[in-house]
């Protein structure tokens, strides 16, 4: 699947806190800043503003995160993502709910170069469950056991939109984001031409399916795929793409039809097989059969970033399920 997590992200609304005390400067990464590393995902270096850390009236507690992309292939998927090519690195805002083991996203800041903060994308109010092994859940390891040094309840609000420091939608921003969308549209057209003047080609259709992908056109992803797949069906990795496609639009036993077909045709194909037992679980709610895949997934690679998560999903599921 490509960005996980990803893709699952979406726009948010706006939540507003309780009293009056701003966060004096909106956590440009600078040396005033005390960054402390949370954890490498697939796609990013995470740390968390210690001085971010504040109790709230409502006793949750706030934290900065920062997201570096790992790499220049990690940072561009973002950028296209965000529909911005000056992306850099973002930071979001959450408010933690340690007893509860929930949290809700405030607001994402994305940034430039030479720390020019580029956008603001509003958050919401829903709190929304951590998910064990997660980022969101490593920080909260880190930053629950801070509320035992704070004294009491603080009158703190999140940062608004009426900050000092927000940026205004200026024009080079709204022509950066159109061109963005022009590109992506002439790419998506280029691409449905090609197909249109080779059907025969799975390549090509291959890279329609991923610009559809890219472009969160999940239904149109799904067709191009499939042709591609009639032409070149024991492709594990296009059918895990599209496997993603499927899940994306809620139709799971199509999504696990593909992601196991994935693994049976390549058994190395570890992420077809993390997949499966992602929807058994959270999609599904079938903790026996997402153990069952999580259990083979550690007898084939106990190492990884992916493997650490997995002990963490037993660690919780097990219990549950003994």
């Amino acid at each position: 699947m490509k960005p996980d997590h990803n893709r699952i992200r979406s726009a948010r609304c706006a939540y507003v806190a309780l009293l009056a005390l701003l966060i004096c400067s909106l956590p440009l990464p600078a040396a005033a800043v005390q960054w402390r590393a949370v954890a490498t995902s697939t796609r990013n270096h995470v740390a968390f503003d210690v001085d971010s850390v504040h109790l709230t009236q409502l006793g949750r507690l706030t934290v900065w995160l920062r997201f570096i992309p790992r790499g220049e292939t990690q940072r561009k998927a973002a950028a296209a993502e965000y529909e911005d090519k000056r992306y850099r690195y973002h930071i979001e805002f959450f408010e933690i709910d340690c007893s509860q083991q929930n949290a809700v996203l405030e607001m994402i800041d994305l940034y430039g170069t030479g720390r020019e903060r580029l956008k603001r994308m509003k958050g919401s109010d829903l709190l929304e469950m951590i998910l064990p092994g997660s980022v969101l859940e490593l920080t909260a390891q880190q930053v629950c056991p801070m509320m035992e040094d704070m004294p009491g309840e603080e009158e703190f609000e999140a940062p608004g939109s009426d900050d000092d420091d927000d940026i205004d939608e200026t024009s080079s921003t709204s022509e950066s984001n159109m061109q963005a969308k022009q590109e992506l549209q002439k790419k998506l057209h280029d691409l449905k031409q090609a197909v249109a003047d080779n059907p025969t080609d799975p390549e090509k259709w291959r890279a329609l399916g991923n610009a559809s992908f890219d472009a969160d056109l999940p239904e149109e992803a799904i067709s191009a795929y499939g042709k591609a797949l009639k032409l070149l069906p024991d492709d594990a990795d296009m059918l895990n793409d599209q496997g993603a496609m499927y899940r994306q639009i809620r139709n799971f036993p199509k999504a696990l039809e593909n992601f196991e077909k994935a693994f049976k045709l390549d058994p190395r194909n570890l992420e077809s097989l993390y997949n499966s037992a992602y929807v058994y679980a959270f999609d599904l709610n079938n903790i026996p059969k997402a153990l069952e895949k999580w259990r083979l997934y550690l007898q084939l690679d106990n190492q990884s970033e992916s493997a650490r998560q997995i002990h963490t999903f037993l660690e919780r599921f097990q219990k549950d399920s003994d």
